[in-house]
């Protein structure tokens, strides 16, 4: 503290000093004139002193004779001689040097020299600064370039490291004992095909709830001479019951009163329900669970099945577990009939006929797809 308040003080002190030079040149102009007469003059009293002190060393010359201490004397006159030449010295330093008076203008003139020349050695020292500078940022530039490469070829390294020590873990693993293994392999094979089978019942619960909302009813209009599957999305079960005409057109639904119209009902409900029976009877044969002559199966599949809707379902339903059973053979099955189920899984992709076979029909085999 108390040397940063000494500098402020002096910073303060020559602050002062130019003002007040300043002011005294504001007030008292130069005259170059006198200025000039007093360079002159203090050069003339230079010349003279100089003058002066030559003739005096001459005198001192003449006067005694100073020879520097030969070998051939002895030590007592080299020390002797030694000795005075010391004194001499001594009593020369310690007198006052002869300076300018301080009105005289050599001070100045040797400041502004002394200033010129330690201008001229700044100017030197900022080139010099300047060219190690433009080195010294060309070499942070390489330094920097070299650090990035040096953490790339750390990061290398350390990934390498990880890769081996996986690679390792790896070879440990390939040590362990075949029963082992084994016992690891079967324990994952079980773990998959539980997991299989639970998408599996999850799949088809999700197919059969699509085709007995959805589908089963598109499937019986078709059948029926109705609009193919997808052009008509909800068909109301009274439409199924109707029919449709030759031209594909809802019937309506009417009640007859007369003999006739009773007996073209029966008639129509007679027709409805031999069909029903006949997909029931190929469903029980495609599931192959008829024993006996069947006709217990018969009634009881006729009594869960109701109308054209629930038979289009269930024939949908017993025709995919007949794709669904041959599928691992990449064999075909035998259709009694085309019907709009067999057309609905060939259009959309996931079954094909025979090429010379129209009755005959499998599964498209995407596995095969995927491995290719």
């Amino acid at each position: 503290m108390a040397s940063q308040q000494d500098t402020l003080n002096k910073i303060r002190q020559f602050a002062e000093s130019n003002r007040k030079l300043e002011e005294e040149r504001a007030n008292h102009p130069i005259d170059h004139h006198a200025y000039n007469r007093q360079l002159d003059q203090t050069l003339k009293q230079l010349q003279d002193q100089v003058k002066r002190q030559e003739y005096a060393l001459q005198e001192l010359h003449l006067s005694t004779a100073t020879t520097l201490p030969s070998p051939g004397l002895s030590p007592h006159a080299r020390l002797a001689q030694t000795r005075r030449a010391t004194k001499a010295y001594n009593s020369l330093s310690q007198t006052d040097p002869v300076l300018p008076p301080p009105d005289s203008p050599l001070s100045p003139l040797l400041a502004l020299r002394e200033t010129f020349r330690q201008i001229l050695d700044l100017k030197s020292s900022i080139s010099t600064v300047a060219h190690h500078l433009s080195t010294d940022r060309e070499r942070l530039k390489a330094e920097e370039a070299a650090l990035s490469d040096a953490r790339l070829i750390s990061t290398g390294l350390d990934e390498r490291i990880r890769d081996l020590q996986t690679m390792r873990a790896g070879d440990r693993e390939k040590a362990k004992a075949p029963t082992q293994l084994a016992k690891e392999v079967m324990q994952q094979q079980r773990r998959r095909k539980v997991e299989l089978e639970k998408k599996t019942t999850a799949l088809r619960e999700a197919l059969t709830g699509f085709v007995d909302e959805h589908l089963a009813s598109m499937l019986a209009a078709e059948d029926l001479g109705g609009p193919v599957v997808g052009d008509q999305i909800d068909v109301p079960d009274w439409t199924l019951e109707a029919g449709y005409t030759a031209h594909g057109k809802e019937k309506k639904a009417t009640g007859a009163a007369s003999g006739g119209g009773t007996t073209g009902a029966g008639a129509g409900r007679e027709s409805r329900q031999q069909r029903i029976d006949e997909f029931v009877r190929r469903r029980s044969r495609g599931r192959g669970d008829g024993v006996g002559d069947g006709n217990g199966d018969d009634d009881d599949q006729g009594g869960r099945v109701s109308n054209k809707r629930e038979a289009a379902g269930a024939e949908m339903h017993s025709l995919l577990d007949s794709l669904l059973e041959v599928a691992e053979t990449s064999s075909y099955i035998e259709l009694e009939q085309e019907t709009a189920a067999s057309r609905f899984l060939v259009k959309a992709k996931i079954a094909q006929f025979h090429p010379r076979d129209a009755r005959r029909l499998r599964l498209i085999d995407f596995a095969r797809e995927l491995v290719d």
